[in-house]
């Protein structure tokens, strides 16, 4: 009976000091409010990128963040797999791209907790591409001829994208003031509609038949659609014979792509 008295007075014990104890709360240890969280994502720079958010603690559980990433005009990141996968006809070495995205979200902190734990995210995004060098080593042909013909093409502009998207995460907070970041963001996953304008020139050692540049036409729209997420029809691609000029006209087709990183970051 001693034995159970005493055991039922430590548990009262401890129970009485975790409830002593403070729950986190933004104000601890903060050098303002504690709801603003800036971040760097330090995984970006492997693929070329510089990525930087704020998240802003709304209330319990709810959080609102705005990230931004920027590419200076660079040769493609992992460009000898990408020529792999795309195939030879593709000389993506000589491509050079530009980009600049933009993404607000609202993550929600599914335990509670004033911008740390497991979150639900739901964001927009808006994506913007600039390309150049865009060369293509193709071989055309007449219809039903066996010769073959090389024509090269080196092609520039734009590609715009606009998007929704879901995704999961968790972040932890660390040090002796929880100011210290860590995001990991798991998983997104956005899909939306993109616009696509490019313009250039294609030469030949010799003239074009109207079928050789139907041949074209088709090889062009096959090439640019291996791009992920890309869909053309041959009809997307102009020609000009008499000015050996190709174009895309701000051509709409789908786009989809995923985002994970881990971020660095402080809390103020």
């Amino acid at each position: 009976m001693k034995k159970i008295s005493t055991l039922m007075l430590g548990l009262a014990l401890s129970g009485t000091l975790a409830a002593q104890t403070p729950k986190f709360t933004p104000e601890h240890g903060a050098l303002l409010d504690g709801k603003t969280i800036v971040k760097a994502n330090i995984t970006s720079p492997a693929l070329k990128t510089y990525s930087f958010s704020a998240e802003r603690i709304l209330s319990k559980g709810l959080s609102f963040q705005l990230g931004i990433s920027t590419m200076p005009k660079t040769a493609l990141p992992l460009v000898s797999t990408l020529e792999k996968a795309v195939g030879g006809e593709t000389n993506l070495g000589a491509l050079r791209l530009k980009s600049f995205d933009f993404t607000p979200e609202v993550r929600w902190y599914t335990g509670g907790g004033y911008g740390h734990g497991f979150y639900l995210m739901a964001y927009y995004r808006y994506q913007s591409y600039n390309l150049s060098g865009y060369t293509f080593n193709l071989d055309v042909r007449d219809n039903g001829s066996a010769t073959t013909k090389p024509v090269g093409v080196v092609l520039s502009g734009d590609f715009k994208t606009n998007s929704f998207g879901i995704g999961l995460g968790a972040q932890w907070l660390f040090g002796r003031n929880k100011n210290i970041v860590l995001d990991w963001n798991i998983l997104g996953l956005h899909a939306g509609r993109g616009k696509m304008t490019l313009s250039g020139d294609y030469s030949s050692a010799t003239a074009l038949t109207d079928k050789e540049l139907e041949d074209l036409r088709y090889e062009l729209s096959d090439n640019i659609s291996d791009l992920p997420s890309v869909k053309l029809g041959a009809q997307d691609i102009n020609l000009d014979k008499a000015a050996k000029k190709v174009s895309l006209n701000s051509v709409s087709t789908p786009w989809a792509w995923i985002r994970a990183s881990v971020s660095l970051g402080f809390r103020f």
